[in-house]
């Protein structure tokens, strides 16, 4: 029997160690995924701030297939991608079996760099939303727009794409069906959504495969739960 306000952090490859979840036993998938575009942020005539993102050379959608096991009847699936690259992740989701529910757009309220002179000053990121059968909002219907404010450099944890706590909350809120089951975010980053799942009161099951990250994600969701 599953025991309340617990949480399962795992360092490692997560095609690997998602292998040990039971079928069915996921309420939510909610991640931010390696975009295959082989990210790196923050560059200064001194050289990069961050080192790239671990396994993001190229697409990698293997991982869908296991969420979609291990998901309950009726689970949903959040998963953020670039606009670059969103049609291929749209058609990835719907291969694995997934009804594609909803795109959702997060208003980060500041644009990042690119190209200053012939491009638009990018300000969201995409979300695609999807499901495991059907699944009915507990909290009434969400709208499609979420607007929330970045971390800045100075909260962002060390990592380069760090999602605010705020928004991980406000997803986790807006596609509850009220079970209250197990999320699972099979890249964990630096584990916003473990503290948003904590905070929430909710089972969360992280994995990490860069150890830099995964040591600051389990220090910051030991935090909440001390």
């Amino acid at each position: 029997m599953r025991m309340s306000q617990m949480s399962s952090l795992m360092q490692g490859d997560c095609l690997e160690l998602m292998k040990d979840i039971s079928d069915g036993s996921v309420d939510m998938v909610i991640t931010d995924p390696p975009y295959g575009m082989g990210f790196q942020s923050n560059w200064s005539k001194s050289g990069p701030r961050y080192d790239k993102i671990k396994q993001d050379d190229k697409i990698d959608s293997r991982w869908i297939a296991q969420a979609f096991r291990v998901l309950k009847i009726g689970g949903g699936l959040v998963s953020f991608c670039d606009w670059r690259t969103s049609g291929v992740w749209r058609e990835q989701i719907e291969v694995a079996g997934f009804d594609l529910k909803s795109q959702v757009v997060w208003n980060r309220l500041h644009h990042g760099m690119g190209d200053l002179k012939g491009a638009f000053a990018p300000m969201h990121d995409i979300i695609w939303y999807a499901t495991k059968g059907r699944r009915v909002f507990a909290n009434g219907r969400p709208k499609s727009v979420i607007e929330c404010k970045r971390p800045s450099p100075s909260d962002d944890h060390g990592h380069p794409t760090c999602k605010p706590v705020a928004l991980m909350e406000t997803l986790i809120k807006s596609i509850s069906d009220g079970s209250d089951g197990i999320i699972l975010d099979p890249f964990m980053g630096s584990g916003s959504t473990g503290v948003a799942a904590k905070n929430l009161n909710r089972d969360f099951i992280g994995i990490e495969i860069d150890e830099v990250y995964f040591n600051i994600a389990k220090e910051r969701i030991n935090a909440v739960e001390a």
